[in-house]
């Protein structure tokens, strides 16, 4: 295969907030050497400059960016990069998450960390490799891009761990604390999974270019069309392809935490710092729900009949093993993290529907999604404390009395998570539903409403706690200006999503490049 770069469609204003990320982190590496500059409040709003700007230029971009209803031409940078509403969309989401882990520096990097600039340098890097993943046109440019936030993400997940005073010698006895264990254990179980993960994933890019010639997505999906019963096309019959494809899912399974493949994410949620898990939930899912849409939508339409029954069952054990797990957690981190299991179940609905009703429920859902659970973390950030039991659910015990507006904010997160109207939440899962209702999906659709009818036990329990419980005599509970005023953001924006659902729906429709 004879590859020519074409230097006519190198649309370097496509790419405007990928660069001001990136230079924004070159600046910040710069600025921390220098020592009265290396703290968080000057890292932390250089930082959030750059991301307001990056955003706004989303928004900016996505209003002129192709879309399917429009018909112009995404590719740039000879095909191996996307420009359309479909991956700006997901801009904004990795974006807005990004704040929430800047708004977190009140506490993170701690004040005995020397690598502070590294931090948010790091989450910049993990920005930028899963805006370019959503934008990916070529299995080449999609590996490169994941390994660039993964690798950002190892790192992050072990910020909590505390390595000594750099005068240790080999016979000094190891005084760890908890979180330093817990940190280091999530990194390295999060490397190790992530590891095997993307070995999966490159080998499963390995057969599909095998069996078809070719990296490109789009040009995947043309050389797999097959028409009729009696398809002679041999490409369509490659059992590399169908190895590749299963290998390809596998891999991006590990990213999303579907089941049987989730069994890393409480651990590694429970150590990290409490603002990268909150990024993590969110984020990582966006970014490995955008290439399973390319890739199944794009690239293996025409093998929906091989893919669907899969789909289908691991989407029900997702959601089903998701919400049964977290009703015996005692850790909100790991509620949340078996939570975010089920929801991933949720999200693969809309790959099952298969059709753009779909792939606009998975963008709705998943900025839904994104606010419900930038909430929660919020709040739970608030609410932490030192220790295995800094995190525990009885330390929600009486905040409503004596935290009125954070114990009220809260349960608005843990309602539009279970999925109660009117809430964002509620119509998330309802235009997923609708999607899989309309393919004749009635089966998956109701065993969707019993896992969400256990889910309401756990989400509730916290309400209960805040409601029906006296304090336990802990230190009372300070929010900072940062958090309150994500809290209020997200609060808003759910209600608001809940009230206005449709107009929302159709931002996301406008967004679909299938």
């Amino acid at each position: 295969m004879e590859f020519q770069i074409n230097f006519s469609d190198m649309d370097w204003g496509a790419l405007a907030p990928e660069f001001t990320l990136l230079a924004t982190a070159f600046f910040l590496l710069l600025v921390g050497l220098k020592k009265e500059f290396n703290q968080n409040p000057y890292l932390s709003k250089a930082s959030l400059i750059g991301v307001m700007l990056a955003l706004g230029l989303s928004i900016l971009l996505w209003n002129g960016a192709p879309t399917h209803a429009n018909g112009a031409n995404p590719d740039i940078f000879s095909k191996a990069l996307i420009n359309d509403r479909f991956s700006q969309s997901f801009n904004i989401i990795f974006l807005i998450m990004s704040v929430f882990v800047l708004m977190g520096s009140v506490r993170y990097p701690q004040a005995d960390h020397e690598n502070k600039a590294e931090y948010f340098v790091l989450i910049l890097l993990t920005v930028v490799g899963m805006m370019f993943l959503a934008k990916s046109g070529t299995l080449i440019t999609a590996f490169v891009s994941l390994e660039i936030f993964s690798i950002s993400l190892y790192i992050l997940c072990g910020f909590s761990a505390k390595h000594g005073t750099g005068t240790e010698t080999p016979s000094t006895p190891l005084q760890l604390d908890w979180d330093t264990s817990a940190s280091q254990e999530s990194t390295v179980k999060y490397l190790l999974t992530g590891a095997f993960a993307s070995a999966i994933l490159v080998y499963g890019m390995a057969l599909i270019y095998a069996g078809t010639g070719t990296t490109e997505i789009r040009l995947i999906g043309q050389i797999l069309h097959c028409e009729g019963i009696d398809c002679q096309n041999p490409y369509a019959h490659n059992i590399l392809v169908y190895i590749g494809m299963a290998l390809l899912f596998v891999g991006l399974a590990f990213k999303v935490s579907l089941v049987p493949f989730h069994s890393w994410t409480p651990d590694v949620y429970q150590g990290a710092p409490t603002p990268i898990t909150g990024f993590m939930s969110v984020a990582t899912k966006a970014a490995a729900f955008a290439l399973v849409a390319r890739m199944f939508f794009v690239a293996f339409p025409e093998m929906q009949k091989i893919w669907m029954p899969i789909f289908f069952g691991i989407s029900v054990l997702t959601m089903l093993v998701g919400n049964i797990s977290a009703i015996f957690q005692d850790d909100v981190k790991r509620m949340l993290a078996y939570s975010g299991v089920a929801h991933a179940g949720y999200l693969l609905i809309a790959i099952v529907a298969n059709t753009q009703d779909g792939v606009a429920s998975l963008l709705f859902y998943l900025g839904v999604y994104l606010f419900m659970n930038i909430g929660a973390f919020a709040v739970v950030f608030t609410m932490e404390g030192e220790g295995k039991e800094g995190n525990s659910i009885y330390r929600f015990k009486g905040l409503a009395k004596e935290q009125p507006l954070l114990a009220a904010a809260m349960s608005l997160f843990m309602l539009s998570l279970a999925g109660f109207p009117p809430t964002a939440g509620f119509f998330g899962k309802f235009y997923v539903f609708v999607a899989a209702i309309e393919q004749g999906y009635v089966l998956l659709t109701i065993l969707a409403v019993v896992a969400t009818m256990i889910s309401v036990y756990f989400y509730l329990r916290v309400i209960v706690m805040m409601y029906f419980h006296e304090g336990d005599g802990r230190e009372r509970v300070t929010v900072n200006r940062g958090m309150a005023a994500i809290v209020t953001a997200s609060s808003i924006a759910i209600l608001f999503i809940g009230i206005f659902p449709s107009s929302f729906m159709e931002l996301a429709r406008n967004s679909i490049p299938f």
